[in-house]
């Protein structure tokens, strides 16, 4: 009879050892916020830490500007100087990016003459007047919502950004995708260039231009890309 008791207690003993280390592993697991997995699958979004630096990538980040008048339009390319985002594993916290002003080019123009016509009167005073203003710069403050005409919501950016030394707060919708450790914004906003001291043509300022006008609101499409960590 002893016997047959010490092998009943050996018995429930050890399916006691086995409850509890499978609800202590459960515990731990409970506790780090990890569950038991299959076999890893490759993922491709990159959770990052707080306050992630990441560079920007300038030969995979794009600008396009097209700039409009009563007679038509015109449209071209800017290049990045430099930038970084700020990333806390969520959303974007903060950044600055720097566009070369003088980088500015002209595509829908044909002829070199008046392709270098037009990229030079870009330059000059009338407009961003690289000559003592060589860079824009736009400083991320952070990623919020905005509920567009139709009451859409997309994801945005509010931003400070300086053309020719003036400063104001632009607010635009973008597109944000995570591919393993890189993100990638596209999208676009109109710029009043009024607001930074370009009056040329410009209906407030001047009367009578007929189609002559060029219309206060220029148009810039972007891709910012950054590199990989």
């Amino acid at each position: 009879m002893n016997l047959l008791n010490n092998k009943l207690l050996a018995i429930i003993s050890g399916f006691m050892v086995v409850i509890f280390i499978g609800c202590n592993k459960d515990i731990k697991n409970r506790q780090t916020g990890t569950t038991e997995k299959g076999p890893a699958v490759a993922d491709l979004t990159y959770v990052g830490t707080t306050n992630d630096t990441l560079i920007v990538d300038l030969e995979n980040s794009t600008i396009n500007w097209i700039g409009r008048k009563v007679a038509g339009e015109h449209s071209g390319t800017l290049n990045l100087s430099d930038g970084f985002i700020i990333w806390d594993g969520k959303s974007i916290t903060g950044g600055k990016i720097t566009v070369d002003m003088n980088s500015i080019k002209n595509t829908d123009i044909e002829s070199p003459k008046w392709k270098q016509k037009i990229e030079g009167h870009l330059k000059d005073e009338d407009f961003f007047h690289t000559d003592s203003f060589p860079h824009a710069i736009l400083e991320i403050k952070r990623q919020t919502t905005i509920m567009d005409e139709n009451k859409t919501i997309h994801e945005g950016v509010i931003a400070d950004l300086t053309i020719r030394g003036i400063t104001h707060e632009i607010k635009f919708p973008f597109i944000l995708t995570q591919s393993k450790n890189i993100l990638t914004g596209e999208g676009s906003v109109d710029i009043d260039r009024t607001l930074y001291n370009i009056q040329y043509k410009s209906g407030k300022f001047f009367d009578d231009l007929g189609d002559r006008l060029i219309y206060d609101d220029f148009t810039t499409q972007f891709r910012v890309q950054t590199k990989s960590k």
